[in-house]
């Protein structure tokens, strides 16, 4: 299911977490559900960055964002409640308030061992700066192929 597995030479700690960005693309679903397996595999939590709202607020007037933004959580909500089921020790926090992982990461560089991304995420100047000045790895999903 994964392509890529960059890992920049910077120390990261054994407990900073995997961190994915939920953004609303489908490949966002991928890379949460790869997420999950990692921050299992690794025994870390997990940090799910919920950054719709500023695609939403470009693409949609405030009512439409306001439901747009309800039903992504909701949705987040009931695939992170799935995973607890599965897996109840795991320790996932939802955190908002970021435009962008790299805006995450850059606030706070040492709280990500990897990234993970879907195969449709944005590359960017800012994220690149903000990899290389954490030190977390990279984790890039293949795209699942849908009938």
């Amino acid at each position: 299911m994964t392509d890529t597995l960059t890992d920049p030479t910077a120390t990261i700690t054994a407990t900073a977490a995997v961190v994915v960005e939920a953004d609303g693309r489908a490949s966002s679903n991928d890379a949460l559900h790869t997420a999950i397996d990692e921050a299992l595999r690794r025994g870390v939590p997990l940090r799910v960055l919920t950054t719709w709202g500023p695609r939403h607020r470009e693409m949609y007037d405030a009512t439409a964002v306001a439901e747009r933004d309800r039903l992504s959580q909701a949705q987040l909500e009931r695939r992170l409640a799935r995973a607890l089921k599965r897996s109840p020790d795991l320790d996932i926090q939802s955190i908002d308030g970021f435009d962008s992982a790299a805006e995450y990461l850059a606030a706070h560089p040492h709280s990500a061992q990897v990234l993970v991304v879907g195969a449709e995420h944005p590359d960017s100047p800012e994220l690149r700066a903000a990899l290389a000045g954490s030190g977390c790895a990279v984790l890039t999903c293949a795209r699942r192929h849908r009938l």
